[in-house]
C-alpha cells in the first residue's frame, strides 16, 4: 500500500459537517494552550466522538474503518509489532490480507509512524483506522504477562521439587526480588492491574493451581500450574498481610498495600482450607484510579436524567444490584460524588472504603472489634447526615435501620446482591423488613 496521504482533521471534520467552524476555531484555541492533539480536544468537549473522527478519516482516505469490540485479532501476528512501539506510535497489527499486514492505526496520516511500523515489522503493511480508546484496550488485553507468570510458576514447581519445603527459609527471603514466587505475585499483580480485574482468585484443584481473575464481573482463567506451588504462594500471601501462617486449619482474613505500574493497590485477602490446599482470593483496590462520573457510567439519557432526580430528593432509598465486579460501588460513588456539596453531610459505612473522596466521612466495618454494619449505622444515624451509604444490606438489622432511615428524612444509597432488579423487593421482604417500609422507602433500584 502507498504511504497515506497527510490531510488536516479540522478541515476534513467540518468539510463532512461532523463539527461546525466555530466548535474548530474553539478547540484549535484550546489545543494551542494545551497541546495535546486536536482530536483529543474535539472528543473531551464532547463536539463528536472517536468513532466519528474514525469514520471521517476512513472515509477521506479510502481505507476500512475496524470497531476492535467486535474483532478478535490474531495474537501472534499482534504480538509481532512489541509493545512499547505499539503504544508508542498507536497502532496494531491485526492480521494477514492479500499479502499485506494489515495495521490499525488511530492517525493513519502518520508518516512517521507509517514508515517505522514498516521497518519494525519487515513487512508490506495495509492500514485501517481504529479509535485510541479501543486500541489501548486492545494492548492492554493482547500484551499480557500470562506466559511470564506460568514460566515462573514452573519455575516455583521445580525448585521446590519433590522434597521437603524449608518454609522458614523461604519466608526469610520476602524481599528478595529474584526469588521466583515473589517475581510471579508481582507479575501476577501487574497484569491484574494492565487488564482492571477487580479480583484474583489462587485455587487449588487436586492435579494442578488455578488462578483466574474477575474482569467486569466475569471469571477468566489466566493460568495453570502445578499444585505443589499452592502453599509457598500462600504463605508468601499470608506472610504480607501479616496473618498467621502456621494456621491452615482456618479461614483468615487480611490487607496489604502494594505499588504497581506506580499505582497504589489495596489489596483485601481471605484464604479458606479446602480439599487440596488453601484457596486465597485477593479483591483489588486501585486507589490511583479516579471513579467514574454518572455521565461516563453509560446509561441511557433517559434513564440518567431519572436517576439524576432520584439522587437529589431529601429521603428514600437508592439500592444497586448485580454480581460481584459489576460496578455496585462505582455507581453509588458517581452518584455520591454528583451531591458532594458544601451543604451536604454524607457519611458512608463499607467494608471495605473503596474509593476516597473529599469532603465525606467515610468508616471501615471492623468485624473483629464488633463494629458491624448495623453498629456503625446506628451511629451515624447520630451524627446529622443528610446522606448514607451503606456498603451492602447483609442482615436483615442493617435493611430495617436502613429503611428506617430512609423514612425519617435521609437519603441512603445501598446495594444488595440479587439476580434482577425486581427480584429485590423480594429480597428485602425475604429477609424480614415490613412490606410496608419496603413500599414507602425504595425510590430506585
Amino acid at each position: 500500500m502507498a504511504r497515506p496521504e497527510k490531510v488536516r482533521l479540522g478541515d476534513l471534520l467540518v468539510q463532512q459537517k461532523l463539527i461546525s467552524l466555530d466548535q474548530l476555531q474553539f478547540v484549535l484555541e484550546q489545543q494551542k494552550r494545551s497541546g495535546r492533539k486536536l482530536g483529543r480536544v474535539l472528543v473531551d468537549n464532547g463536539f463528536i466522538s472517536e468513532d466519528q473522527i474514525s469514520e471521517a478519516l476512513a472515509k477521506q482516505l479510502n481505507i476500512p474503518y475496524i470497531n476492535l469490540k467486535y474483532y478478535n485479532p490474531n495474537l501472534e501476528i499482534v504480538r509481532s509489532l512489541p509493545e512499547n512501539q505499539a503504544r508508542r506510535f498507536r497502532a496494531v497489527a491485526l492480521e494477514e490480507r492479500n499479502g499485506a499486514l494489515l495495521v490499525g492505526m488511530t492517525d493513519p496520516t502518520d508518516l512517521f509512524a507509517f514508515d517505522e511500523i514498516s521497518r519494525l515489522l519487515k513487512r508490506d503493511i495495509d492500514v485501517a483506522v481504529v479509535t485510541e480508546g479501543q486500541l489501548l484496550e486492545t494492548i492492554d488485553r493482547v500484551y499480557r504477562r500470562t506466559d511470564e507468570i506460568s514460566g515462573l510458576a514452573k519455575e516455583i514447581s521445580e525448585e521446590l521439587g519433590e522434597g521437603y519445603i524449608d518454609f522458614g527459609a523461604l519466608s526469610d527471603t520476602v524481599g528478595t526480588e529474584e526469588a521466583p514466587v515473589v517475581k510471579l505475585l508481582q507479575t501476577m499483580f501487574e497484569d491484574a492491574v494492565q487488564v482492571g480485574a477487580s479480583d484474583v482468585h489462587i485455587e487449588p484443584q487436586e492435579t494442578r493451581l488455578q488462578i483466574r481473575f474477575r474482569i467486569d464481573g466475569a471469571l477468566h482463567l489466566q493460568t495453570e500450574a502445578d499444585s505443589k506451588i499452592a502453599s509457598a504462594i500462600a504463605l508468601r500471601l499470608k506472610l504480607m498481610s501479616g496473618l498467621d501462617i502456621s494456621e491452615k486449619r482456618l479461614p483468615q482474613d487480611g490487607r496489604f498495600n502494594v505499588r504497581v505500574r506506580e499505582q497504589a493497590i489495596d489489596v483485601r485477602i481471605s484464604s479458606m482450607p479446602t480439599q487440596y490446599g488453601e484457596s486465597v482470593v485477593m479483591r483489588l483496590l486501585n486507589q490511583s484510579n479516579s471513579f467514574l462520573t454518572l455521565d461516563k457510567l453509560g446509561m441511557p439519557p433517559d434513564m440518567l436524567k431519572r436517576f439524576r432526580e432520584i439522587i437529589q430528593r431529601s429521603n428514600g432509598m437508592v439500592l444497586v444490584t448485580g454480581p460481584t465486579g459489576s460496578g455496585k460501588t462505582t455507581t453509588l460513588y458517581a452518584g455520591l460524588s454528583e451531591i458532594n456539596t458544601i451543604d451536604q453531610k454524607i457519611i458512608t459505612v463499607e467494608d471495605p472504603v473503596e474509593y476516597r473522596l473529599p469532603g465525606i466521612n467515610q468508616v471501615q466495618v471492623n468485624e473483629k472489634i464488633e463494629l458491624s454494619f448495623s453498629k456503625v449505622l446506628r451511629a451515624a444515624l447520630r451524627q446529622d447526615p443528610d446522606v448514607i451509604l451503606v456498603g451492602e444490606m447483609r442482615d436483615a438489622e442493617t435493611a430495617q435501620i436502613g429503611m428506617r432511615a430512609a423514612m425519617t428524612g435521609h437519603l441512603v444509597f445501598s446495594t444488595l446482591h440479587t439476580r434482577d432488579s425486581a427480584g429485590t423487593l423480594f429480597r428485602l421482604v425475604d429477609m424480614g423488613v415490613p412490606k410496608y417500609m419496603v413500599a414507602s422507602s425504595v425510590q430506585c433500584v
